[in-house]
């Protein structure tokens, strides 16, 4: 019953969340550099390693540019859409592996 109950509510929150998020990946697309998801790879427990995916909020070679891996105020490398999403906290659509 549990399980039932889950796949119900999880269901639910995919369809109310589908639309937003299908609305910033096309404005994304279309936007900055037509990058929608930014990759990477992370180290959890125990060392196991895990990609995390999030929406693209910085120009692709920001990595190689600035100040790194710390972004500050007014960053050149954040895009327009960027910000919006950074501001609302918008950017981490999933993780795992």
């Amino acid at each position: 019953m549990k399980r039932l109950i889950d796949i119900i509510l999880s269901s639910i929150a995919l369809l109310i969340f589908a639309v937003p998020l299908l609305i910033i990946m096309v404005i994304l697309r279309f936007s900055g550099e037509g990058d929608v998801w930014f990759f990477q790879e992370r180290v959890g427990l125990h060392g196991k390693r895990f990609k995390v995916f999030k929406f693209a909020t910085m120009r692709r070679d920001s990595e190689t540019t600035g100040s790194k891996d710390i972004t500050m105020r007014n960053d050149p490398r954040v895009l327009q859409v960027g910000k919006f999403l950074r501001k609302g906290k918008i950017k981490r659509a999933a993780a795992g592996d």
